[in-house]
């Protein structure tokens, strides 16, 4: 079993790539903190790919509190370090690049208004007050969030990471644009599920240009997705499969998609009967790299995506719960692999304070009291 998880596929030297996941413990300012440091290298050695939690590429982009930034100067010797402790343990570093439209978080835009597509408050926000209510963006301002997406990526090649993953997943600023229930535009930006598109679209093309300018064909561009949106007008499955589609043709490096379970089924589509990962899989097909997630504790649950013609699995949860997975896999040690969160364990574990009480206070992971 562990040569197949082991592997190599076309861009790794082996399948397993560690997910985002949030830390919400970075620099008042923005900066990657020591904490973040540890947190980080605790978990390198051994995976083929690390994306970094989501980097805010302007200041009205960010989301959470602590969240790290990718714009300005004073971002690159911290984004520097953080690529390099990835880079040493041997696996490419990939920086996240996210901006969270209406899904931003008030006081924490440096006293600019949430912004979205349409002015449309997000779903998770709906009950709060009126700074939660974004405005419209304007085309220049949309042109100008374009820029930043590739400014951004200029300052993850500066800091020497191995490539950028494109945040268009779980309900922020890119998915706003692509979604009816979040974009009403009748401009250029909208209309139409092709205009919808448009604005992912005009940022992978930028990034490509920033990575055409200063770096090569080695720099990795990936692009986060999720399948469907609970709204009753959000994107619904076959919306996603024509973005995929699309998506596919534009040279990515891989394409990644976001969900809790790897093998959960869509709620709506004109295939009810295939699981997420496995319609998507088929839609991309030998054109671009698939990276699929959720729930994968053990290197037989990662077996099984890898014999399903899936080249990459994710661990998020699973590797904070357990940041040697790959040294027991290597080692033959898979009984041993921990697939719960022991609660008095958070310094064994090198998990950042303020993550840690994230996670204590939310459903969804496993925990021993």
């Amino acid at each position: 079993m562990t040569p197949y998880v082991l592997s190599p596929n076309a861009i790794l030297k082996n399948r397993l790539v560690i997910a985002p996941m949030t830390t919400y413990s970075g620099c008042e300012d923005g900066r990657v903190s020591d904490e973040e440091f540890a947190y980080y290298g605790r978990r390198a050695g051994g995976a083929g790919m690390f994306i970094t939690a989501a980097a805010a590429i302007s200041p009205v982009a960010t989301s959470f509190p602590r969240q790290m930034k990718a714009y300005g100067e004073e971002a690159i010797d911290g984004l520097t370090k953080l690529s390099t402790i990835i880079k040493e343990k041997g696996a490419k570093a990939i920086l996240q690049l996210h901006h969270g439209g209406s899904e931003s978080l008030p006081g924490y835009t440096h006293g600019e208004r949430l912004v979205s597509p349409s002015g449309v408050t997000a779903t998770v926000y709906e009950r709060c007050g009126w700074e939660y209510h974004p405005r419209e963006m304007t085309h220049e301002e949309i042109l100008e969030t374009i820029r930043n997406f590739g400014q951004a990526a200029h300052i993850a090649i500066r800091a020497g990471f191995d490539g950028v993953e494109i945040h268009g997943a779980n309900g922020y600023l890119i998915q706003q644009f692509f979604s009816p229930f979040s974009n009403h535009r009748t401009d250029h930006w909208g209309g139409t599920q092709l205009k919808r598109m448009r604005f992912a679209d005009a940022v992978i093309d930028e990034i490509k240009r920033v990575r055409d300018l200063y770096a090569g064909e080695e720099f990795i561009i990936g692009y986060r997705f999720s399948p469907e949106e609970p709204e009753k007008s959000g994107l619904k499955m076959d919306n996603t499969v024509d973005l995929v589609d699309a998506l596919a043709d534009k040279g990515l490096t891989y394409l990644h998609l976001s969900v809790k379970n790897v093998w959960s089924m869509p709620r709506s589509g004109s295939n009810m009967k295939m699981t997420r990962t496995e319609i998507f899989r088929d839609v991309i097909g030998e054109r671009t790299s698939f990276l699929t997630l959720g729930s994968i504790h053990t290197p037989a649950e990662a077996l099984t995506i890898i014999k399903k013609g899936i080249p990459l699995f994710g661990l998020g949860r699973e590797i904070l719960m357990e940041p040697d997975w790959m040294e027991k896999v290597q080692n033959g040690r898979e009984s041993d692999i921990n697939t719960f969160l022991p609660r008095n364990d958070r310094h064994r574990l090198v998990i950042p304070e303020h993550m840690w009480n994230n996670i204590l206070k939310r459903d969804g992971l496993p925990a021993h009291p």
